[in-house]
């Protein structure tokens, strides 16, 4: 994309922020207009680079209409203000280590065996037994961050509107492509699909 259209893709985005009550570490964010696809990021102020920084992909900027960017970008800093709440980054990995841990475990005692070594199938035996609450406390991460991803949705329609949200994901969801089914684990720690996301807008 040529410098000059991705300036004015990007004032197009920092338009579309100005309409929004997003909170103020989030106003008058840098935009870059970057990579193909069709996402937008957000990254925090920091003590070297005092403004926020939003990221859109350049088939968002180019075929995205402008409420739909702007219904977008209010469920990404929504999210990104979420975050910063007291513990929330703590709740959501907890037992982070946990699928580490089993792997570790599950070496350690497949290697006692084959070994012979009852000191090695003791302490892989004994790691799973952390694995277990490991998984547990892992649950309730991804819990923590589901629970996040819902709340966003709902501080942008309080922002933009919940039709705008549902229309934004709505055409989101379209070009994304469809979702692959993950399996049992996986879907236990998976954040929330955006069909389960647009259903409970439009409830």
């Amino acid at each position: 994309m040529e410098p000059s259209h991705a300036e004015s893709y990007a004032q197009l985005v920092r338009d579309r922020v100005a309409e929004i009550p997003v909170p103020e570490q989030f106003r008058d964010p840098d935009v870059l207009v970057a990579g193909d696809g069709i996402a937008i990021t957000v990254a925090r102020p920091t003590p070297d680079r005092p403004r926020p920084v939003l990221t859109v992909g350049q088939r968002m900027a180019i075929e995205a209409p402008r409420d739909v960017i702007k219904g977008i970008v209010a469920v990404e800093v929504a999210s990104a203000s979420l975050a910063d709440a007291p513990g929330q980054r703590a709740r959501e990995r907890a037992g982070w280590w946990a699928p580490t841990l089993a792997k570790v475990s599950i070496a350690a005692f497949v290697l006692g065996m084959l070994a012979g070594s009852p000191w090695l199938m003791f302490s892989g035996g004994i790691a799973l037994i952390g694995v277990f609450f490991g998984w547990r406390e892992r649950l309730i991460g991804a819990a923590a961050f589901r629970e996040r991803v819902h709340a966003a949705d709902e501080l942008a329609t309080e922002w933009v509107g919940r039709q705008s949200v549902h229309d934004a994901l709505t055409w989101y969801a379209e070009r994304a492509g469809e979702e692959p089914p993950a399996g049992f684990l996986a879907a236990q720690v998976a954040a929330p699909l955006l069909r389960q996301r647009i259903t409970r807008l439009a409830s």
